[in-house]
């Protein structure tokens, strides 16, 4: 049993120092008797290594994946739906006497709306570039077989995308559950960034083949245009909040501050990740040159 448990404790170790000590170290600890001190000094070493892996040779830069940022962020974004939207906490002035905040508000719905429209307009592109990519001889052939894998994709996509989307919906037009002014000024905010992780598939898909890497560019341009509309409505938002920030809540500040930095980071990071994907407009795939006379 102790045994299993160092094995399990030795798999914890960096994978650099895996490669180069770890069939020396699972040698030695076979060999001997394995205690609870044993493992103990493991996981000690374990610790160890992450700390000073620089250290080790043939040790890489540790590297955070893509998926675990964007879902670690929409999480903590999410989190702060309740005290930043929804919670009691709120700016306390009055919108009839504050007639000037009128166009901070509409400022940020619009904004907000239209980079969700930015953001769903992208897999349109995509799906456009896949059909007239699929009429281009001799790259038809490849570029439907990419196509088809960017239609499965945006099928998996579709229905959370059409939750959220419906959801964002319900509260731009009070449908469900309703929220102060402020809170409607910012919503969009929050389910902005998630619709672009819901599309990001779609043009990673496409852009891993050279074929549609230019629809995939196309895409992540619409992409980056979604997140500066979303950082400019968070502009707006704090706009609207110098009108009450006297009677404001130091948590409630806090609580929008950070989703406003988690959103616009979060937009950005998506746009970013496909326009680095997708390279600039594909010369490796120039139209073929018509055949010349058969010569004997």
């Amino acid at each position: 049993m102790m045994r299993a448990v160092a094995g399990a404790v030795l798999r914890l170790y960096p994978k650099a120092w895996r490669e180069r000590y770890g069939e020396e170290v699972a040698d030695l600890v076979a060999a001997r008797p394995v205690r609870a001190r044993t493992v103990a000094d493991l996981a000690m070493g374990a610790a160890d290594a992450w700390l000073h892996r620089r250290r080790i040779p043939g040790a890489r830069p540790l590297r955070l994946p893509l998926w675990a940022i964007l879902v670690a962020g929409s999480y903590a974004l999410w989190l702060l739906w309740g005290p930043a939207v929804s919670g009691p906490a709120r700016l306390s002035f009055a919108w009839a006497d504050a007639s000037e905040a009128g166009w901070l508000f509409r400022a940020a719905t619009s904004c907000f709306t239209m980079a969700a429209a930015m953001a769903l307009l992208s897999p349109w592109q995509l799906g456009l570039a896949v059909r007239a990519a699929g009429k281009r001889a001799p790259y038809g052939a490849a570029a439907r077989a990419t196509g088809r894998r960017v239609l499965l994709t945006a099928l998996a996509v579709a229905v959370p995308a059409g939750f959220v989307l419906a959801a964002y919906l319900g509260y731009v037009f009070g449908t469900v559950h309703p929220v102060t002014a402020l809170g409607g000024a910012m919503v969009g905010g929050f389910f902005v960034p998630t619709l672009m992780t819901l599309v990001l598939p779609v043009p990673l898909t496409a852009s891993g083949s050279p074929v549609l890497a230019g629809g995939a560019r196309a895409a992540g341009k619409s992409l980056a245009v979604a997140a500066m509309l979303n950082g400019i409505a968070w502009l707006a938002v704090a706009g609207l909040m110098a009108f009450g920030l006297r009677h404001s809540s130091p948590w409630f500040v806090t609580a929008v501050a950070a989703g406003a930095v988690l959103s616009t980071g979060l937009a950005a990071l998506v746009a970013w990740a496909v326009l680095r994907s997708a390279p600039h407009d594909p010369a490796a795939l120039p139209d073929p040159a018509p055949l010349g006379p058969l010569r004997i």
